[in-house]
C-alpha cells in the first residue's frame, strides 16, 4: 500500500470540516473524478465499490499521516478536552463538572455520571439520546437475590457490557471496565493511571460513596485525594481519599468518532426490545443476584407485592425500600425520555416504520399521564423509598399493583410497536 506524503492538518482543524472532505472525496470518487480515482487507488487499491464514506475517511486520514481514521479524529478532538485542566496549589480538575444530586440528576446513575462528565466538554451528550440509544428508557428490570427472600438496588442500574457498548458507540467516548484489585491501596500504577486521565482531561466513572456511579473529576496530593462528583455528597467540591472508593473502574479508553444517528437509534431500540424478551437471567455480571426482564420483571415485581404482608419485618422493609428505588428510575425514564426519544429519531426510519413508533410514542404519553404526578405528600401514594415503611398499607400497595398493571399492558403493546418498526425496515434492507 502506498503511504500518501503527510498533509498539514491546522492546529485547530474542524473535525466538521474533515467530515465534509471525506463526504466530497466520496461523492468525486463515485463520480469518477481522475484525482479523487487517484487519490484512493493510492491508499485503498481494492476499495469496494461504490465508495463508502468510512473508506474515504481512512483515505483522507492517511493522506493527513494517520494510520486510522479514529486516529485522525482522536487527534482532533483529543486536545480539547485539556483545555478544560485546570491547576491550583497542587489540585488538578477538569472544569465544569457538575455536582451530581438525586432528583436532579439521571437515574441510572451510570447515565447520570455519564452526561455530567462531559457537559461543559467539546461534544456534550444529550441525556434523552442516551436513555434511548442505551435503551434503558425502555427497560423493565426486577430484581432478587437470596432465592427471592431479597430484592437487590441493582435492577435499576445501567452499566451492564451491552448497554455500555451501545453508547460508546452512539457517543464515541469509548469506556472500559478496568477495576484495580480489592486490596488496598490502591498500585502507584493505578493511581498514576488516574492522574494521566485527569491531566489529559479524561474524566473517569466510579463507585466513590456507594455503589451508585459517580464522576471522578480531580485529585490532590499527587491523586491520593480525588475530587468527584457523587449522588452522596454533602459538600461541594467533594474530598475522597482514593483508597476508600468503592471501585475505580470505567476508564476512558479513546474517542471516536460517534456512529450515524440512524444506527444508533436502530441499535437502541433493538436492544431494548432484546432486553424485553430477556426473561430471568440468573447471576449476571456477578451480583449473585436474579434478574427479571419485560414481562417477567412485572410479574415477579407484582408477585413480590402481593405477598408483601406475608414477609418479615425485615423483609418488608427491604421490599419497601426496593420497590420505591425502581419505581423512581422508571417514573423518569418513562415519563420523560421515551416518547421524546421516539419522535425525534423517527426520522431514521422508513414511513412504514415511523407510524409504528408514533403508536409505541402514544402508548409511552399514555403511560406518562398515568403514573400521574410525583407527590410523596399524598398518603395514598407508594413507591416512594423516603417515607417510612409503616406507611405501606395494603390500601398503598394496592393502588401500586393496579399502576403495575396498567403500565405493564402500555409497556408491552409500545415494545411490541418498536419491534414492527424494526422489523420493516430489516424487510427493506434485505430486499433491496
Amino acid at each position: 500500500m502506498t503511504v500518501p506524503q503527510k498533509g498539514v492538518l491546522p492546529a485547530r482543524a474542524s473535525l466538521e470540516n474533515l467530515r465534509n472532505q471525506a463526504k466530497t472525496l466520496q461523492k468525486q470518487h463515485r463520480a469518477e473524478d481522475p484525482a479523487a480515482v487517484a487519490r484512493v487507488a493510492g491508499v485503498l487499491p481494492r476499495a469496494e465499490m461504490p465508495l463508502k464514506l468510512h473508506d474515504a475517511q481512512f483515505v483522507l486520514a492517511r493522506e493527513y499521516g494517520f494510520t486510522s481514521w479514529p486516529k485522525l479524529v482522536e487527534h482532533v478532538e483529543g486536545p480539547r478536552p485539556v483545555d478544560r485542566v485546570k491547576r491550583e496549589d497542587g489540585r488538578v480538575w477538569i472544569d465544569g463538572v457538575p455536582r451530581l444530586r438525586w432528583g436532579a440528576n439521571a437515574e441510572p446513575t451510570y447515565l447520570g455520571a455519564l452526561e455530567a462528565a462531559f457537559r461543559s466538554s467539546a461534544r456534550a451528550l444529550d441525556l434523552t439520546s442516551l436513555m434511548g440509544d442505551s435503551g434503558l428508557c425502555f427497560r423493565m428490570r426486577w430484581a432478587t437475590k437470596d432465592q427471592g427472600r431479597s430484592w437487590c438496588g441493582s435492577g435499576p442500574c445501567g452499566e451492564w457490557p451491552e448497554e455500555v457498548s451501545a453508547l460508546n458507540a452512539a457517543t464515541g467516548y469509548v469506556f472500559a471496565w478496568d477495576s484495580p484489585p480489592a486490596a488496598r491501596p490502591f498500585t502507584s500504577e493505578h493511581v498514576q493511571r488516574i492522574v494521566e486521565h485527569i491531566d489529559r482531561g479524561w474524566p473517569i466513572l466510579a463507585f466513590i460513596k456507594n455503589h451508585d456511579m459517580g464522576v471522578i473529576y480531580g485529585y490532590e496530593a499527587e491523586g491520593r485525594r480525588l475530587l468527584v462528583s457523587d449522588y452522596w455528597a454533602s459538600e461541594e467540591p467533594c474530598l475522597a481519599q482514593t483508597e476508600d472508593a468503592k471501585e475505580i473502574g470505567l476508564f476512558l479508553q479513546r474517542i471516536d468518532e460517534p456512529v450515524p444517528r440512524a444506527r444508533a437509534a436502530q441499535a437502541g431500540l433493538a436492544l431494548a426490545v432484546k432486553r424485553w424478551h430477556d426473561g430471568v437471567v440468573e447471576s449476571e455480571t456477578g451480583t449473585r443476584s436474579t434478574y427479571y426482564y419485560g414481562t417477567a420483571g412485572y410479574a415477579r415485581w407484582i408477585a413480590d407485592l402481593e405477598r408483601a404482608d406475608s414477609l418479615s419485618d425485615a423483609e418488608r422493609g427491604n421490599l419497601f425500600f426496593l420497590n420505591g428505588w425502581t419505581y423512581s428510575s422508571f417514573y423518569a425514564n418513562r415519563g420523560g425520555h421515551a416518547a421524546r426519544y421516539l419522535r425525534a429519531n423517527a426520522a431514521h426510519f422508513s414511513e412504514q416504520a415511523q407510524t409504528a413508533l408514533e403508536a409505541a410514542a402514544s402508548c409511552y404519553d399514555r403511560l406518562r399521564e398515568r403514573l400521574g404526578g410525583w407527590d410523596p405528600a399524598d398518603p395514598t401514594f407508594g413507591m416512594v423509598k423516603q417515607k417510612k415503611p409503616d406507611t405501606w398499607s395494603a390500601e398503598v400497595r394496592e393502588r401500586e399493583l393496579s399502576l403495575l398493571r396498567d403500565a405493564h399492558d402500555l409497556d408491552g403493546r409500545a415494545i411490541g410497536f418498536i419491534a414492527e418498526a424494526l422489523g420493516f425496515d430489516a424487510e427493506a434492507r434485505t430486499s433491496v
